[in-house]
């Protein structure tokens, strides 16, 4: 059963890529795809000046509850998902996450984040790595194109505190910069506070003012001190679960269907990168003109076509399952293409109404192989009549069972399923 917990910054930054990871559920890091939000420096400021940030959510597992045997197709207890780093150093020109191997991680206790990778990993950055960007108006390809910068805080400034607009001054900066000091400006690499054991020491070794020392002894009571973090603890095993409380906490941001996560479950047992050749089937076909037919239409393709159920539960997608839809990778590609071509060729594209057509027609060519004459003709009645009559508006993954269950066992010469009658 989860509970509540609060822990600090510094002690989780330590632990970052020690003990707390990322699952491939989660999203690329995009708070630094335009960098002029300023959304890092926005957190910082939040913080320190007592802002709340919202709680995070965190999956508590042990090394042992996950599968790290990939070869094997035995369907066991243990969870089978990848897991990823966080981002150290954000360099736009990478920025995918790195896959780690479970075996290699030395805590046996692991903290899966499933919400709140934006926020820890802005933190990182902040703290401990860095942000590499284009410098405006320079070419890719200039050796001085782009620029590494780590964040400082301008110790001289403190805002007035009565008007909302009017933040602490943190800024990312190059090295060069940082050491340029005035009147105004005494720039302090903000990842410093966390190994600052004494405040009033590093005053006076310093020879700060009093408006300086004020902010930094606020920058180390807040990231060092106070437990800012305020994390709820799942420790429950059930995948099932944790999936739906995933999907439940992330509506604020950029959601996630169920299928997305399932997705996860598949890359973590592909022996190639499932995710890519997904990527790329779904922009071929959009440029064919059958847009209609997303990540989520060919997971259930994917499906239907070695004969599992395409109703997207978890237990549709057991190792033994995933290891059938690779095997079948290939020839699962070809028909949905041959599907398309047939369909383009009846007149249908850039013009299909529901993706389910393709993923019928997809069904029908990849069981019986060859399509004779009498089949197109079957095949163009089906598709008129599902066009026509909105036959795959409601009850879609029902109509779907309807036609994997009638022509699992239904010779080539009945028609198949195809058949439909108003």
């Amino acid at each position: 059963m989860g509970q509540f917990k609060d822990i600090s910054i510094k002690d989780i930054m330590e632990e970052i890529n020690l003990s707390y990871f990322l699952p491939d559920i989660q999203r690329e890091y995009v708070w630094l795809r335009r960098a002029d939000e300023k959304k890092i420096e926005q957190l910082f400021d939040s913080i320190i000046r007592g802002y709340p940030i919202s709680s995070f959510l965190f999956w508590k597992l042990r090394k042992s509850d996950i599968e790290t045997n990939k070869e094997s197709r035995e369907n066991t207890d243990k969870l089978n998902f990848q897991l990823y780093k966080f981002l150290e150093k954000y360099d736009e020109r990478s920025t995918h996450n790195e896959k780690i191997d479970i075996d290699q991680v030395n805590s046996n206790d692991l903290n899966i984040v499933l919400d709140g990778q934006q926020r820890l990993t802005s933190l990182y950055i902040g703290l401990k790595g860095s942000r590499t960007l284009r410098r405006k108006r320079a070419w890719a390809d200039h050796p001085n194109a782009y620029e590494e910068k780590k964040l400082y805080l301008n110790l001289k400034y403190k805002p007035n505190f009565e008007n909302p607009d009017d933040n602490f001054d943190f800024q990312f900066l190059k090295y060069d910069e940082a050491n340029k000091r005035d009147k105004d400006k005494y720039w302090f690499k903000v990842g410093d506070v966390l190994n600052i054991n004494s405040i009033i020491a590093y005053v006076r070794e310093h020879n700060l003012s009093d408006i300086e020392a004020d902010n930094l002894d606020k920058l180390k009571e807040v990231f060092c001190i106070q437990k800012q973090i305020s994390y709820f603890e799942e420790t429950d095993k059930n995948l099932d679960k944790v999936l739906k409380i995933f999907i439940r906490v992330n509506s604020g941001g950029t959601q996630l269907s169920y299928s997305d996560l399932l997705m996860s479950i598949i890359i973590a047992n592909f022996s190639s990168d499932i995710k890519d050749l997904m990527n790329k089937l779904v922009d071929n076909l959009n440029d064919l003109g059958f847009g209609v037919m997303g990540r989520d239409q060919i997971l259930k393709t994917c499906l239907i076509l070695t004969e599992s159920s395409p109703v997207f539960l978890l237990r549709n997608f057991s190792k033994t399952n995933i290891h059938k839809i690779e095997q079948n990778w290939e020839e699962i590609t070809n028909q949905i293409y041959n599907a398309t071509k047939l369909l383009a060729e009846l007149g249908y594209r850039n013009h299909l109404s529901s993706a389910y057509i393709i993923t019928a027609v997809a069904f029908f060519m990849f069981k019986y192989k060859i399509v004779s004459d009498d089949d197109r003709k079957e095949i163009l009645k089906f598709v008129w009549f599902a066009q026509i009559n909105s036959y795959f508006t409601t009850g879609l993954d029902s109509k779907l069972e309807v036609i994997f269950q009638a022509n699992k066992k239904s010779p080539p010469q009945s028609g198949g399923v195809l058949k439909i009658s108003p």
